[in-house]
């Protein structure tokens, strides 16, 4: 599933609380190819977990106007409530969602050999009490686009720059076999017209870097130029997780 699953439920979730769409879209916006969404720790009674239409509405009984995914990795946090046990399930799923003091953490499975079609399930865990976020710790899109573009630069610069060549031996590969123009995202009617621009540009940098295994190993290059690698890109793809957080926000 190439498109976040906290920043889905954030998008169409807000959509929701507004009035703008109905819960079955939701549902299959955010589902996608997965199995049928389930949310525990909304009902003591259900252990299996209750459908994500109990935690929409969890979070319309609390008031909550808007939610917020988060994409925290170690060493940026930005988005993150105070530390306690919903920032510390986020930290280590890489995401989460949150409304008021409600917040939700998936857990996702795979099941079924490797070589056939998986199936995916996702149990999302909900997390009450969750503390306030401060105004000036979230991610603004302006602040999303300039950093973009500024990651973008640098990351161009330094692959073409002196010695790249030692520790990147070849073209950015992949870039010719995605589409140029960047594929409309899934965000709800009504979306922010530039939230949706950003995500397509961050989406699309995100798979060129998964496709030329900036994220991974190097390609048989040596432990100093990959590592050479990976911390001339470490950049750009903290600019593409915030431009995401921001997009999916908007």
């Amino acid at each position: 599933m190439s498109h976040l699953r906290s920043g889905l439920v954030a998008a169409w979730g807000t959509a929701w609380l507004a009035g703008r769409v109905g819960y079955d879209e939701v549902a299959a916006r955010v589902t996608g190819t997965d199995e049928p969404h389930r949310v525990t720790g909304l009902d003591e009674m259900a252990p299996d977990g209750v459908p994500l239409l109990w935690a929409l509405y969890a979070w319309r009984e609390r008031g909550t106007a808007a939610l917020r995914s988060v994409l925290p990795v170690p060493g940026d946090p930005r988005g993150l409530p105070a530390p306690g046990a919903f920032s510390a399930a986020a930290m280590s799923a890489g995401e989460a969602v949150f409304g008021a003091d409600l917040g939700l953490v998936p857990e996702i499975g795979r099941h079924g050999p490797a070589r056939d079609q998986r199936s995916v399930t996702v149990r999302w865990r909900a997390y009450a009490g969750v503390p306030p976020v401060p105004r000036d710790d979230l991610v603004s899109l302006r602040e999303a686009e300039r950093d973009l573009t500024v990651a973008i630069r640098a990351a161009t610069e330094a692959l073409s720059g002196p010695g790249a060549a030692s520790w990147h031996p070849r073209p950015i590969g992949g870039v010719a076999r995605l589409p140029q123009r960047p594929v409309a995202p899934p965000l709800p009617s009504g979306h922010d017209p530039r939230a949706v621009r950003l995500l397509a540009q961050a989406d699309r940098l995100a798979a060129i870097l998964e496709r030329t295994g900036a994220a991974g190993a190097g390609d048989g290059l040596s432990a100093s130029a990959t590592a050479a690698r990976q911390s001339a890109l470490r950049p750009l793809w903290t600019a593409v997780r915030r431009a995401r957080i921001a997009a999916y926000n908007a």
